[in-house]
C-alpha cells in the first residue's frame, strides 16, 4: 500500500500490530499521545486490513469536531487509495424538513423515522409538495459523485440540501450503500435498533465489519447513557396534556389515562415526602415506584402494569393520529409508557434506581454494567483508539471486551518540551473549599496568566467551580465556554480564542478538552484548577459499591480510572509536533495521588516563577 510507506516508523509499526492482532483476535486497544497521527494510523490499519479480508469499514465518534478531523484524512486518502467514504449522522442532523414545524419539544429518532417515510410514501403516490427535498437528484450521478468526490460535514450537507432542494439525509443513506467507510456518531450505532436497519441498508453483516472507535475512553459512560433513563414530572404532566388533547381515553371503567397519569406523580411525590427529607436524592428499589403509585391510587399491581400496557396502546393511537395529519408523530403518552414498561424489565443487578428532587422529582434507572449493550460489537473487528486507556485492565473489564491486544504508545516528541507541574498549597476539595480558598485561587490562576503570558487554555473541574471563581473578578480578560453553549458558538468562541491572546475557561471532561487541535503557538499553557473526583451522588456510590463487588476495587474502577481520564485528556490538548513547546500545571494538592499515573508530574512550590523558568529555558 503507498500509504503505508508515508508513515513514520512508529505508525507502520501500529498499522503492523493492529493487523496481527485482527487476524488473531476480534478487537485491539491503542493508547497514543495527542499529536501522533492516531486517526490516520488507525484508518489506514483499517484500510489495509480490510481490502485484504473483503471487509467495510464503520468509524464512530464522539461530537462533530472530531468527526470533522477524521473527514480531512479521509478527503486527503480518498483519491490515492480509491475508497470511498461517507459521514452520516442522524435524521434530527439532516432532515431540513422537520426544522419547518412547530413543536414544543425534540423528536425521537422512531417519530423522525415516521414522519419522514409518511412524506416519501406521499411524494412517491404523486405528491410532490410533501416533501420538496426528496426528489430524484438525491440518487443522481452527480450528487453521487459529488459526495464521494468532497465527502462533506453533516453542517455543509445540511447548507447544501437547503440551497439546492435535496434531502441531505436521503443523500447520505444512499451513498453510504455505496460506500467502503462511513463515519457515524456512536450514539447512531449503540442503538442496537439503529444499527440493525443502518447495516441492512448498506448490505453489510456485524462480522463483515471493521469499526474504528475513536477517544474509545469514551465508550463506557457513552453505553450508560444509552442504557439508562429517567421519568420526570415533565414527562407525565406533558404526557397528561396530550392525553388531555386526544379524548382522554377511559383505560377501564371510570379509569382514565389522566388518572394513569395522576397515578404515577402521586407515586412520585410520595416517595419524595417519604425517602428523601433533607437529602436531594438516594436508592430505592425499583419496585417501590409501582408499590407507591399502586396504593396512593388504591389499585394493585397487576392493574398498574395492565394500565401500563393500555397507555402504550393510546400512546400508538396518538402517534398515528398526528401521522395522518401530517405531523411528526411523537407521542408523550407513548413515551412515557414506553420507559414504564422497560421499568418493569430493569429490576437486576446492572441497574439501580435512583429517586432525586430534581424538576419536583424524578425516577432514573441508571445502568452500571454497559457490557450488554455493548456486546453486539464484539461480533465485528474492532480498533479501540485513545489519548487515554490505561490501565489497560480496567478499560478491558468495564467494556467487556477482555481478549483484546494492547500496546502504548509512548512520547514521541522531546521530553524536555514539556512539563507538567502541581501545586501543594491550594484544595478544591468540597469540605476545604471556602471563599478564602476561592479568593486564593482565583489569585493564582490571575498570577499565572498575567505573569507567564502565554496561550492558555485553564480547565476547571465544573462550570459551578468556575463561576465561582469568576465571580470574584479577574483583573484579565478571558473566554469562556458556558453550559449547553451549542455546537455552532463553540466553533466561533474557539476561532476567536486561536485568533486572539485571550485565555479560554473551560471544563475537564467538555468538548474543548478532548478531539481539539491547537498547535503550534495556539497553545502553551493549560491550567487544571482542581482534580475532577466525580460527585459522590448515589449514582456514583452505587457505581463505586458495585465495581467493588465485581473486582474487589471499587475506587479504582469508579473514580481513578475516569479522574485519570479527564486530567489526561486536558493535558493532552498541549504538543502536537517535534517543535511546539507547552506546559500544564494542576492546581490542588490531591494531584500528588496521581503521580504514579503521571510520572513526569513534578511539584512546584512557586508555579509562576518555574513556568517562566520553564518558558525562558525554550528561548535560548
Amino acid at each position: 500500500m503507498d500509504k503505508l510507506q508515508e508513515l513514520r516508523p512508529y505508525q507502520k509499526s501500529l498499522v503492523e500490530f493492529i493487523n496481527a492482532s485482527l487476524r488473531e483476535f476480534q478487537s485491539v486497544a491503542i493508547e497514543a499521545p495527542t499529536g501522533s497521527g492516531k486517526t490516520i494510523t488507525g484508518l489506514t490499519a483499517a484500510i489495509e486490513f480490510s481490502k485484504k479480508e473483503n471487509r467495510k469499514i464503520l468509524y464512530l465518534t464522539r461530537t462533530n469536531s472530531q468527526q470533522e478531523q477524521v473527514l480531512k484524512e479521509l478527503r486527503n486518502l480518498s483519491a490515492t487509495m480509491n475508497i470511498k467514504a461517507v459521514p452520516l449522522q442522524g435524521r434530527h442532523n439532516l432532515c431540513p424538513l422537520y426544522r419547518e414545524f412547530d413543536d414544543d419539544g425534540e423528536f425521537s429518532s422512531e417519530s423522525l423515522s415516521r414522519f419522514c417515510n409518511s412524506r416519501k410514501r406521499k411524494v412517491r403516490e404523486g405528491d410532490k409538495e410533501a416533501c420538496r427535498f426528496f426528489n430524484d437528484r438525491v440518487t443522481s450521478r452527480e450528487n453521487l459523485e459529488r459526495l464521494f468526490r468532497e465527502i462533506p460535514s453533516a453542517e455543509d450537507s445540511m447548507q447544501y440540501g437547503i440551497d439546492n432542494e435535496v434531502c441531505p439525509y436521503e443523500s447520505l443513506k444512499f451513498a453510504a450503500a455505496k460506500a467502503d467507510i462511513v463515519i457515524a456518531p456512536y450514539a447512531f450505532f449503540l442503538n442496537y435498533d439503529v444499527a440493525e436497519r443502518f447495516l441492512m441498508r448498506w448490505g453489510v453483516s456485524r462480522k463483515d465489519l471493521v469499526i474504528v472507535m475513536d477517544e474509545a475512553h469514551n465508550l463506557p459512560d457513552l453505553a450508560r447513557e444509552m442504557s439508562s433513563y429517567s421519568i420526570t414530572m415533565q414527562n407525565i404532566n406533558m404526557a397528561e396534556k396530550e392525553a388531555q388533547e386526544f379524548g382522554d381515553a377511559e383505560l377501564s371503567e371510570r379509569y382514565r389515562a389522566t388518572d394513569f397519569c395522576e397515578t404515577l406523580r402521586n407515586g412520585v411525590l410520595d416517595l419524595t415526602r417519604d425517602f428523601l427529607e433533607e437529602r436531594d436524592e438516594t436508592r430505592i428499589r425499583f419496585g417501590d415506584l409501582v408499590e407507591y403509585s399502586s396504593i396512593g391510587s388504591k389499585i394493585n399491581m397487576d392493574s398498574f402494569w395492565s394500565y401500563s400496557s393500555l397507555f402504550a396502546l393510546f400512546g400508538e393511537f396518538i402517534s398515528q393520529k398526528k401521522e395522518d395529519a401530517g405531523k411528526v408523530p411523537r407521542s408523550h403518552v407513548l413515551s412515557l409508557a414506553n420507559k414504564i414498561l422497560k421499568w418493569q424489565d430493569s429490576e437486576d443487578q446492572r441497574y439501580v434506581a435512583i429517586l432525586s428532587k430534581e424538576n419536583s422529582g424524578k425516577v432514573e434507572a441508571f445502568c452500571m454494567e454497559p457490557t450488554a449493550i455493548l456486546e453486539p460489537i464484539k461480533i465485528s473487528k474492532s480498533i479501540h483508539m485513545s489519548g487515554t486507556l490505561e490501565p489497560f485492565q480496567i478499560y478491558k473489564n468495564i467494556t467487556g471486551f477482555n481478549e483484546m491486544p494492547s500496546r502504548k504508545l509512548g512520547s514521541i516528541f522531546p521530553e524536555e518540551n514539556r512539563t507538567v507541574l502541581y501545586f501543594d498549597d491550594i484544595s478544591t476539595k468540597f469540605e476545604e473549599f471556602n471563599d478564602a480558598e476561592a479568593a486564593k485561587l482565583r489569585d493564582l490562576i490571575e498570577s499565572i496568566l498575567m505573569q507567564v503570558e502565554k496561550k492558555s487554555l485553564v480547565f476547571f473541574t465544573s462550570y459551578n467551580l468556575m463561576e465561582r471563581v469568576c465571580k470574584l473578578g479577574l483583573r484579565t480578560p478571558y473566554l469562556a465556554e458556558t453550559k449547553g453553549t451549542s455546537q455552532q458558538d463553540l466553533m466561533a468562541l474557539l476561532s476567536k480564542f486561536r485568533s486572539g491572546k485571550k485565555p479560554l475557561f473551560a471544563v475537564m471532561g467538555g468538548r474543548i478538552s478532548e478531539g481539539m487541535n491547537f498547535p503550534g503557538e495556539e497553545l502553551q499553557l493549560v491550567v487544571l484548577v482542581g482534580i475532577p473526583y466525580p460527585r459522590p451522588d448515589a449514582k456514583q456510590k452505587s457505581l463505586q459499591a458495585y465495581y467493588e463487588a465485581v473486582y474487589r476495587n471499587g475506587w479504582e474502577y469508579a473514580v481513578t480510572f475516569p479522574v485519570l481520564v479527564r486530567m489526561r485528556q486536558a493535558i493532552g490538548r498541549l504538543i502536537r509536533s517535534s517543535s511546539d513547546v507547552g506546559a500544564a500545571v494542576i492546581l490542588d494538592k490531591r494531584a500528588s495521588y496521581f503521580k504514579s499515573y503521571i510520572p513526569e508530574m513534578k511539584l512546584s512550590r512557586d508555579p509562576v516563577v518555574d513556568l517562566k523558568k520553564f518558558f525562558a529555558g525554550k528561548m535560548l
